[in-house]
């Protein structure tokens, strides 16, 4: 019998001390921490909520709040998972499967979508195009493109292929925002040794554009690093004095959107 108990006691659970975040913490104190207030993190849990919802209440289960601000809390500021451990008082292998959940969560197609869509109708490409209008007095121009480089561990597979100029792995990340710095595409799949030129090349972006799927008039902007297009805009190489260096001018102030 007291060899039992014994068993028992070496088997019961002490759990960590949690500190309440949201009560600890005004607004301005989130948003330094985790880049959202309150409220923000309470609707970006309710789109998710069903997924990170714990099924039973065994074991102390994190709200989906919580398994939010800890994802937040890991992206906004780069540092390393034990942060996170300090502020919510979980282990580090929980601390790994909130942000993988969370991750995979937000990143279900029906979530994505509500947020990430390129305009394809008539008035959606009018209201873009009026922003840009409006906001940079650049005429036709429904978004900017550029491609941006998300630093990785290098991985154990073809890890040459990660290597981009700059000498760090990487993952070479294609995106398009509109003139009020809203994502319009991305794409995040090519290592970081591949060119911006070939990801647009080979993406469903480019046969958008030159299948007729977007209306015709509609213009994106990109860098010198892209070919030059109907459908879109790089800036002169050498530019004459007069209208090319006033276009290259206004190109660039345009596209530092991007």
């Amino acid at each position: 019998m007291a060899e039992q108990q014994q068993q028992l006691q070496r088997r019961q659970r002490v759990y960590r001390q949690r500190r309440d975040v949201f009560n600890e913490y005004n607004d301005d104190e989130l948003i330094k921490r985790f880049r959202m207030n309150r409220a923000g993190i309470i609707t970006v849990a309710d789109l998710v909520r069903d997924k990170l919802q714990s099924r039973t209440e065994r074991n102390q289960p994190l709200s989906p709040e919580t398994k939010v601000a800890i994802t937040l809390r890991y992206l906004a500021t780069g540092k390393m998972q034990q942060c996170s451990i300090d502020d919510f008082g979980t282990s580090q292998a929980t601390i790994s499967r909130v942000i993988t959940q969370t991750i995979d969560a937000l990143s279900e197609p029906d979530i994505v979508t509500q947020f990430v869509k390129f305009p394809l109708t008539r008035q959606e490409v009018q209201v873009k195009q009026e922003e840009f209008m409006e906001d940079y007095r650049f005429p036709g121009v429904v978004g900017t493109i550029d491609g941006t480089h998300i630093r990785i561990v290098a991985p154990s597979v073809d890890e040459h292929l990660y290597v981009n100029r700059k000498r760090y792995h990487s993952i070479n990340v294609q995106v398009v925002f509109d003139a009020k710095y809203r994502i319009l595409d991305v794409l995040a799949r090519w290592p970081g040794s591949v060119h911006d030129a070939r990801i647009l090349d080979e993406s469903g972006l480019k046969a958008l554009f030159e299948q007729n799927y977007v209306p015709a008039g509609c213009y994106l902007l990109g860098d010198s690093g892209y070919p030059c297009k109907e459908w879109l805009l790089t800036p002169y190489l050498n530019p004459l004095a007069g209208v090319q260096t006033n276009y290259n001018t206004a190109h660039k102030r345009t596209r530092c959107v991007v």
